[in-house]
């Protein structure tokens, strides 16, 4: 459902951009922050992420609002670095398990955002509250999973991708999926044409997919879910580990003359 909601609001927000809205500015961000997955099944703690990338405004001039000069939509091309590290002890197997995601992905957001000027002097101070889609493809990436087992020699239990792996084992995007949907939101504040901004990636898709070993059992024991088919929860994924990132920005920005 989340899913269908953010490309209804992106194609709502492509239809009315030529109808009324137009260019009023651009700029550029440079962000740093703490990226990490959440799933039930691995601990992890964050990595550093970071992101470039440039951006134009659109605003609703034609709009017989007087909001009509504080309402926005922005879009751009980010390229940022997200990621986690994560690990798994099984104390009953005496095995421990540690590794680490650090992938690239292009990003194309799709901002809402609301900015208003501070009634103070001088002149020129914003701020601002911003949401909206982002939809992300992963350019390339390196994984690193190493797991030690003591009392059981198969390669099952004991392996590690940078030593008894291949170059595919390395490689995030043959692992976990490429394509992801996130959410942005945030606040800013602005000086004259130097932004700042606060926000939050909060990603939507699970990273990959993981047979859930109690689906069987529970289809077995006849603990089926309301309105969930026998095949459907069969086919439940057992990871639930999306992108997340806490990010701070710096950037530049330039009104467009017109």
């Amino acid at each position: 459902m989340m899913k269908k909601i953010l490309v209804i609001l992106a194609l709502l927000a492509a239809v009315q951009l030529p109808l009324k809205a137009q260019f009023v500015r651009y700029g550029a961000q440079l962000s740093g922050g703490a990226s990490f997955v959440t799933d039930d099944l691995l601990t992890s703690s964050p990595i550093m992420a970071f992101g470039i990338g440039g951006y134009v405004d659109y605003m609703f001039t034609e709009w017989k609002n007087p909001w009509s000069e504080n309402v926005y939509i922005r879009t751009g091309l980010n390229f940022n670095r997200r990621g986690t590290n994560f690990s798994q002890d099984l104390t009953h197997m005496t095995s421990m398990r540690r590794g680490n995601f650090h992938n690239w992905y292009a990003q194309i957001p799709v901002i809402f955002g609301f900015r208003y000027e501070l009634p103070q002097l001088p002149a020129g101070n914003y701020i601002n509250v911003f949401i909206g889609p982002s939809f992300n493809v992963g350019l390339f990436g390196r994984r690193w999973d190493r797991q030690v087992t003591m009392g059981m020699p198969q390669v099952s239990f004991n392996y590690d991708t940078y030593i008894t792996g291949t170059k595919a084992d390395r490689a995030s995007f043959k692992h976990i999926r490429r394509l992801d949907a996130s959410v942005i939101f945030g606040v800013g504040y602005q000086w004259h044409n130097i932004t700042v901004d606060i926000y939050l990636d909060h990603g939507f898709v699970p990273l990959m997919k993981r047979a859930d070993v109690l689906a069987p059992l529970d289809l077995v024991q006849g603990k089926t879910e309301e309105n969930m088919t026998e095949a459907e929860k069969a086919d439940r994924n057992a990871y639930t580990g999306t992108n997340q990132a806490f990010m701070i920005s710096v950037g530049y920005q330039i009104p467009i003359n017109r």
